[in-house]
């Protein structure tokens, strides 16, 4: 994905909380910012802006896209656009002070100092403690197991290598570092990856046992639900935890505008999602409970070709593969729209399966109609579905030998086109899944079953 440099200007005056409130009376910032659209430029602008301890009042310069000839002339500003090129961004604070008259040079710092062993233990400890999601939980589940969301037999251990190990994406700052800014991939052993103590292990071996310990059987529909349930499950566990991180994280941010902003944004997202999710964690478990079902949606994309990369997640669908917008995720007057997609093993290779309830038809069967008009149009159904898995969820993991097989642009374009779609300041793209990473999976996909024929949406 290609990025531009943008130019922006500010004028700013400083929070309480800035080394030099009693100083200066405003200034004017100049930002070089690396970044694919004006709008990302933008939102990422104001973030650090804030976050350096500064109230924004006014945009003097709209965002625009520079090259190394705009500054030829001018020391400083070149100076800034190669530091941007490097840094993928970079600052010019000029300030206006009562009290000094000639024109001086000052550090400033922001008055927020991370402390990372801190949220590495919260982070730690709210993982690990594990409640079981069952709904018949009660005193008998007290033993809460490693629970994994894509299982270890027949999935997992498919695309490992000799030492059980797949490829993930990394929780290491040093390759994030490595990468230029960009999340890398590193390799895990399976026992270790998408793990979530999200239950005992009575209801755990009980309910996932139909496809633990068998194949998937084309048009199993207990089989799909369980597969949907599993995906429901692990992010109802993991939304749950962050929204406690993100409440804690508020507080201790608090006295900064920058990040204050942002976690209060993170805060009020994982309320929204989390009230969707408790109403359909409540339909699922009644679907559960009676072994019917009938209101279960699904499309079953078989292959036969070799399996190396497994994956569980679920997506309240914003826009489909055109672009258009299928629902308003900052409208809570309503749940969201829900759908599940996960890898599936079946005996002669395996299946994309995408799966939803009734009650998210709306959404969901337009959505699915919009892949299927992109493949009219001449597009790969590997290639979209492949980027879809990207953009939409962490919980993946690659095959050593298929990874390692990837040439080192084909690696960095996948990085970059994940990184991108995760980072809070991009701004939101709607046409994000008309094209995939052409020619990269290679999927085919011989057979495609449904249950739709007699649905329409309302």
């Amino acid at each position: 994905m290609i990025e531009d440099i943008y130019y922006i200007v500010f004028d700013v005056i400083p929070t309480e909380q800035n080394q030099e409130y009693a100083n200066i009376e405003n200034a004017i910032v100049s930002c070089w910012i690396q970044s694919t659209d004006a709008s990302s430029s933008y939102i990422k602008a104001t973030f650090f802006i804030e976050k350096a301890d500064w109230i924004i009042k006014k945009n003097t310069q709209q965002p625009i896209v520079v090259i190394e000839e705009n500054f030829i002339d001018r020391e400083i500003g070149l100076e800034n656009f190669h530091i941007a090129q490097k840094e993928k961004m970079s600052f010019v604070y000029i300030a206006k002070s009562a009290s000094v008259i000639t024109p001086t040079e000052i550090k400033l710092q922001s008055s927020y100092k991370f402390d990372m062993s801190k949220f590495l233990t919260k982070l730690k400890e709210v993982s690990e403690k594990g409640r079981c999601l069952h709904y018949q939980a009660g005193a008998r589940c007290d033993e809460i197991i490693n629970a994994h969301s894509i299982q270890n037999n027949r999935v997992l251990s498919k695309i490992a290598n000799k030492k059980n190990e797949i490829y993930a994406l990394s929780k290491n700052m040093s390759d994030f570092k490595k990468n230029d800014g960009y999340l890398g991939f590193r390799r895990y052993p399976i026992t270790k990856f998408s793990i979530f103590r999200g239950f005992c292990g009575i209801h755990d071996n009980k309910l996932f046992e139909p496809i633990d310990k068998s194949y998937y059987k084309l048009k199993d529909e207990q089989q799909i639900f369980l597969y949907a349930y599993r995906s429901l499950a692990k992010e109802f566990f993991d939304k749950e935890n962050a929204l406690n991180m993100y409440i804690d994280m508020s507080e201790d941010v608090k006295d900064n505008l920058g990040l204050y902003k942002q976690m209060t944004s993170f805060t009020k997202g994982s309320k929204n999602a989390c009230n969707s999710l408790n109403v359909h964690k409540n339909i699922y478990d009644n679907v559960l409970k009676s072994k019917i079902y009938d209101d279960m949606r699904y499309v079953s994309f078989n292959s036969t070709d070799k399996f190396f990369m497994a994956f569980s997640n679920i997506l309240y669908p914003d826009y489909d593969f055109n672009g258009n917008l299928l629902q308003d995720l900052s409208n809570t007057a309503k749940p969201f729209d829900l759908i599940t997609f996960c890898s599936a093993p079946t005996e002669e290779g395996w299946s994309f399966i995408f799966s939803w309830h009734k009650s998210s038809d709306n959404s969901c069967l337009t959505f699915i109609q919009s892949l299927k008009l992109r493949m009219q149009q001449g597009s790969d159904l590997g290639d979209l579905l492949f980027k879809f898995i990207l953009l939409n969820s962490e919980n993946f993991a690659f095959s050593p030998v298929w990874w390692e097989s990837l040439s080192e642009d084909n690696q960095k374009e996948i990085s970059q086109s994940i990184t991108n779609m995760m980072q809070p300041t991009m701004a939101i793209r709607k046409h994000y899944l008309m094209n995939g990473l052409k020619g990269t999976s290679n999927w085919s996909f011989e057979t495609i079953f449904d249950n739709l024929t007699t649905v329409s949406k309302k």
